[in-house]
């Protein structure tokens, strides 16, 4: 058996089509793990933020950006 993946905070703003398609283990999408996924702010529609910085789980995941609310 796998250990389970630690929780990872993230932007509740965050999404992508993994997400919404496999909840909350959109990381063992096969898109997902290759890469293939496109991330957007559900503040924005966009694949920037409010901050106009670039949308990403890495990015997103960062609580010292300034639109970022925890998940």
């Amino acid at each position: 058996m796998e250990p389970a993946n630690p929780f990872k905070p993230r932007c509740m703003y965050l999404t992508c089509k993994s997400m919404q398609v496999w909840g909350e283990d959109f990381e063992n999408d096969p898109e997902f793990q290759a890469g293939m996924v496109e991330f957007w702010c559900t503040q924005t529609m966009q694949g920037l933020g409010p901050d106009n910085d670039n949308v990403s789980l890495p990015l997103c995941s960062n609580p010292e950006r300034p639109c970022y609310r925890e998940f």
